[in-house]
């Protein structure tokens, strides 16, 4: 398979995202879970809480923050996809639930900046 420069630049943010999870203490049970429905970037565990993470990335403020990137088409396929990798565990009801999403903010003379939004949206 041939890499375009976005998905490559998408799998360098899902990495810097994961290693930013494992150092505030997540467990990372998942990675680009993709199925019919959609595709979870990271999938990890924040105690005792399961959390579905939208990791999110952006050049530029040119056309939005990463967070208001998230629209609510998006948050629709993503919640289809959560519902999707729940089903095929046993008893994801047992356990508490949180959506959460990794803000990646980019800059030319600086290191990227990553935000953790936890919570970020819900499935109502």
């Amino acid at each position: 398979m041939t890499w375009t420069f976005r998905q490559q630049r998408g799998r360098a943010a899902e990495e810097m995202a994961a290693a930013f999870l494992r150092r505030e203490g997540y467990q990372i049970e998942a990675v680009n879970f993709r199925c019919k429905a959609g595709e979870l970037d990271l999938v990890a565990r924040d105690g005792s809480t399961l959390c579905f993470i939208e990791v999110r990335s952006r050049g530029s403020g040119a056309f939005g923050s990463a967070l208001e990137s998230i629209t609510p088409m998006k948050r629709r396929r993503f919640i289809r996809a959560v519902r999707w990798y729940l089903a095929r565990r046993r008893r994801p009801w047992l356990q508490p639930m949180r959506f959460d999403v990794v803000a990646i903010q980019s800059r030319q003379d600086t290191s990227p900046s990553l935000t953790l939004l936890r919570g970020a949206f819900t499935a109502d």
